[in-house]
């Protein structure tokens, strides 16, 4: 067959020009000064949180920061955000104009990232504890334990000193002493959040934190070994209810909360204060030193290419912070690979029994695609992880690779019927016809041609499926995405962690597209070559 030579047109020159324009457009947008035309203030005034109530108000998701928003900013807007990395961002961006933080966490954010500061005076003051379960002998034991260490290490001066560290501006003294956990007395399991620094935080590969040298010491103290789970925010108190874990890092108490969990003695206090742009600030008394500096200044802009090379020092250098990623990545090929190779078996079960003459097989199998189906993959998770798998021990992981065989087994039968079903009933009756018996027919005739209309739409079904794992964060596992929200709750850079991600699943979605686009063509009797004695093909 000829081919025809394909030649540059005007459509591909439109197309090209189409692309650099929108990359332009994205370059100028993401170097555009947010702050500068959005800000409230002047320099002959302080500014109050009250001057945004009637503005975009950003929530963190699970927090009692919802409440306090309702409440001081009545005529607002609320938009809402999982983690502080993704509201400094969408701070900075111009998407919200303020949101609700603990003090102490945004002193941090602020000392990292200085186009985000806070207004220095507290809507309302803290006491931050321990959370434990409820009506639990065990857990009262052991919050009464915790209690007794509290007392005693803040009797002595040990906590105001480590609140002091943790707190306090000197990063090299921030490090956590794991040693001399000997766990003659059990192991402590322990919820927390790797993204609310200073609490608790991932830093040069390793859980840090206040509340993790707290709780440290505090096994070192009593026999205890550590074992430490990591979920968003808002999924805390749901996996330790679950079983899995026997208490929490520190959060706000409220009477809501105290409700769910039984919370220990104070372990810190601080209050709710309220973050906005810097340039917000610039010129008033609540502004920051350094940005009452560079408001009288003309400061030096970096160029985009000295932007790009510090952006990817911070996400892939500093720290060794590419060991996160491949950690991520090696975390999301295993539950995908699992989930395709045990989805897959179980997929063609339930394509049997949907095909079968059963009054039990046929409904069971319907009932289980259509119930599969209109859940939600995230939903499904937490269901297995928190509900019914929350007290058999049984790992994150495979928790998530039975949410993943779940799903695929039911949307991949719905596939694999349709690729039957699509096949000529005339090949099964030419087979019967020339003495093979049902089971030969289906499967030496009917099932092999289907495979070839099933493979390309179920390979976009695996595809979908490895996207789809992105989630396994709301059940304490750090696949990419959850790596990624680590890097920018430490360097605050939204641009290369995202687009790394993104990048990193493109390519694993191509490799797996390439794999069962070579599979397929194995299957195809069209592109096998035929070799005949005494003649090339080609």
């Amino acid at each position: 067959m000829d081919s025809k030579k394909k030649r540059f047109t005007r459509l591909d020159l439109i197309i090209v020009l189409l692309v650099l324009l929108i990359i332009g457009l994205l370059i100028w947008m993401g170097r555009k000064d947010i702050s500068s035309n959005n800000a409230i203030s002047d320099d002959n005034r302080s500014v109050s949180y009250e001057d945004y109530n009637g503005k975009k108000i950003g929530i963190l998701t699970g927090t009692n920061m919802e409440k306090e928003s309702f409440v001081h900013f009545p005529n607002s807007e609320y938009f809402y955000y999982d983690g502080y990395p993704n509201l400094n961002t969408a701070l900075e961006n111009g998407s919200i104009d303020a949101y609700l933080g603990d003090e102490a966490a945004l002193k941090d954010i602020h000392s990292q990232n200085p186009n985000v500061d806070y207004i220095k005076k507290r809507l309302k003051t803290n006491n931050y504890s321990f959370a434990f379960r409820k009506n639990d002998e065990n857990e009262r034991k052991l919050c009464g334990q915790l209690n007794e260490f509290l007392k005693k290490y803040n009797d002595d001066g040990t906590i105001p000193e480590m609140y002091e560290i943790w707190f306090g501006d000197d990063d090299s003294k921030k490090t956590v002493d794991m040693s001399g956990l000997t766990g003659e007395n059990g192991t402590i399991h322990l919820v927390t959040t790797t993204t609310d620094e200073p609490f608790s935080y991932i830093k040069d590969g390793k859980n840090v934190g206040y509340d993790i040298d707290v709780t440290v010491r505090f096994c070192r103290e009593y026999g205890y070994a550590l074992e430490i789970g990591d979920v968003d925010f808002q999924a805390r108190i749901p996996a330790l209810q679950s079983g899995k874990y026997d208490f929490t890092t520190s959060m706000n108490v409220t009477p809501e909360r105290e409700e769910e969990v039984m919370f220990s003695d104070p372990v810190s206090d601080g209050g709710i204060v309220v973050a906005v742009r810097s340039g917000d600030l610039a010129g008033t008394e609540d502004a920051s030193e350094d940005m009452k500096t560079e408001a009288g200044e003309t400061v030096e802009k970096k160029g985009f290419w000295d932007t790009l090379i510090e952006s990817f020092n911070k996400t892939f250098i500093r720290e060794d912070r590419w060991r996160l990623i491949v950690s991520g990545i090696g975390m999301t090929c295993l539950i995908t690979v699992l989930s395709m190779f045990f989805g897959t078996i179980l997929a063609f079960l339930v394509t049997q029994f949907r095909r079968a003459d059963s009054r039990l097989a046929n409904p069971i199998a319907n009932i289980y695609v259509k119930l599969l189906q209109g859940t939600p993959t995230v939903v499904l998770l937490m269901i297995l992880y928190y509900v019914l798998l929350g007290k058999t021990g049984l790992s994150a992981m495979w928790v998530a690779v039975i949410g993943f065989t779940l799903n695929l087994g039911a949307y991949g039968s719905e596939i694999m019927r349709s690729g039957i079903n699509s096949i000529d009933p005339g090949q099964r009756e030419a087979a019967l016809a020339l003495g093979f018996n049902e089971n030969q027919a289906y499967f030496g005739f009917v099932f092999p041609n289907a495979m070839v209309n099933i493979i390309p739409v179920y390979r976009g079904e695996v595809i979908n499926m490895l996207k789809s794992t992105s989630v396994v964060g709301y059940i304490a596992i750090q696949d990419i995405t959850k790596m990624s929200d680590i890097i920018r709750s430490r360097t605050f850079e939204a641009f290369f962690p995202l687009l790394v991600t993104a990048l990193i699943y493109f390519i694993l979605a191509w490799i797996i597209a390439a794999a069962l686009k070579a599979f397929m063509k194995r299957l195809d009797p069209k592109t096998k070559k035929r070799r005949i004695k005494g003649v090339k093909t080609k």
